[in-house]
């Protein structure tokens, strides 16, 4: 492929991201009847993750979240390191970097929708301290928490799932309840405690780009420290680029993606390379790490 059919093929994804991250949430809930009944789907393929942040409790699931999995696996009563998880979380973090967050996630896609709600906006870019939490959640929700927090029979709580993540209530807790007397009636305090966290993300997300992705995510925190060594990334062609800044103007993710185009928050959405009015981002994909390039011949 010529680097004009690159360029026009980076056009049309970023401009369908939409509907991308549209078809990505239906392929990760597809079993939607399950809604109707109440029911969790527990089939074979809930032993496979999914690449974005899915809660496993959700009726419709296809698969299980990583992050959820993970902490499964470290909270057992035999803790044994998981190399399945560990191995797919390396992999789709090398295959695709952020990119999951950008195109695949359903949270992210939520968040998203959530912010085209018509109201007066607010910048991160002053914020920015505040997208280190992340990694110390990873750090210590996900993995030494349930590591080393054990009970009297050498289990632990999935810390992260069932204290900080509102995917978990939005997807499992609210649907069940809804359609399950049961469920509905066991409700206590630590539901009451996640939805508060749930809206609060809510109304965050309507004012600001994202704010879970940037501040809390574990499974972004991963990602980001994968997009280093990431095969798709985005390129810049020096000889097209005029240095009008519009790339970073746009960039939702406070990102100037002419000066790093590996950076840690970029989720590869593909906005700057819509937007140049040059057309001289696009995305990559290979082993080359080479982010610049010298122009068309």
């Amino acid at each position: 492929m010529d680097k004009n059919k690159k360029k026009k093929t980076s056009i049309i994804i970023s401009r369908f991201r939409g509907w991308i991250q549209a078809g990505a949430a239906l392929l990760t809930n597809i079993h939607l009847p399950n809604f109707i009944k109440g029911s969790i789907y527990q089939g074979k393929g809930k032993a496979v993750c999914v690449p974005g942040l899915n809660c496993y409790s959700c009726p419709a699931a296809a698969g299980a979240c990583p992050i959820g999995a993970f902490q499964a696996v470290v909270g057992a009563s035999k803790f044994r390191f998981s190399y399945y998880i560990s191995g797919f979380l390396i992999l789709i973090g090398v295959l695709l970097g952020r990119f999951v967050c950008g195109f695949l996630c359903p949270f992210g896609w939520l968040q998203d929708l959530l912010h085209k709600i018509p109201c007066k906006k607010f910048s991160t870019m002053k914020l920015k301290p505040l997208r280190w939490i992340k990694y110390i959640v990873l750090l210590f929700a996900v993995i030494l928490l349930p590591a080393f927090l054990v009970n009297d029979v050498g289990m632990s709580d999935p810390i992260f799932c069932k204290y900080i993540c509102p995917q978990g209530v939005l997807e499992g807790a609210i649907p069940l309840a809804i359609v399950n007397e049961g469920i509905r009636q066991a409700r206590g305090a630590l539901f009451t405690r996640k939805l508060i966290i749930l809206l609060v993300i809510v109304v965050l997300s309507i004012l600001f780009y994202r704010p879970f992705c940037k501040w809390i995510c574990p499974l972004g925190a991963f990602y980001a420290l994968m997009n280093k060594v990431s095969l798709l990334g985005i390129q810049v062609d020096d000889r097209r680029c005029i240095s009008c800044g519009k790339c970073a103007r746009v960039c939702k993710m406070d990102v100037d993606i002419t000066k790093t185009p590996d950076h840690t928050e970029c989720i590869r959405c593909g906005k700057c390379i819509k937007e140049c009015p040059a057309e001289a981002l696009r995305f990559r994909y290979g082993f080359s790490k080479n982010n610049k390039c010298k122009g068309d011949k």
